[in-house]
């Protein structure tokens, strides 16, 4: 669990649960905010975020909130984890998890100071998107907490 302190001297804190599902395939985190979550799945050199509640429903569009290639495992892994803390800074308001925006934040990360956004052409990496919400969609149920 984490908390998030709000910077603008108002010291609102709000409560982040984060659960993480750790496998071979890929894994998963779920960053709980309330009546809102994300869920943050890695696989290999991707790593994508979507609106939880929309990712489990039946007519899910595979909308993505954040997609990013990374060079290597080592690179993907860390940044995965900045990625859950990220999450857990954010605040319920934010374009995470109330107020989404219509963007396409397909990004490619290059080292710890240097990402760019994929340029459309670049079927490299558009094959790469598409493989990875393939194995999401085929998939899918490895994803759904148990509690649910």
């Amino acid at each position: 669990m984490c908390y998030n302190r709000c910077e603008k001297g108002g010291g609102i804190m709000e409560k982040s649960t984060v659960y993480v599902q750790m496998g071979d395939a890929c894994s998963y985190a779920i960053v709980d905010k309330g009546e809102k979550s994300v869920i943050i799945i890695l696989k290999e050199l991707e790593c994508i975020i979507y609106d939880y509640e929309e990712f489990i429903q039946d007519n899910f569009n595979y909308h993505y909130l954040l997609l990013k290639h990374y060079p290597n495992t080592t690179s993907a892994y860390k940044d995965y984890l900045k990625l859950i803390g990220k999450m857990c800074k954010k605040s319920i308001d934010s374009k995470y998890f109330k107020n989404h925006l219509n963007e396409d934040n397909h990004i490619v990360f290059k080292s710890d100071v240097e990402e760019y956004m994929v340029d459309d052409n670049n079927d490299d990496y558009t094959n790469r998107k598409v493989q990875l919400c393939e194995f999401i969609k085929n998939n899918k149920d490895y994803f759904i907490r148990k509690d649910n």
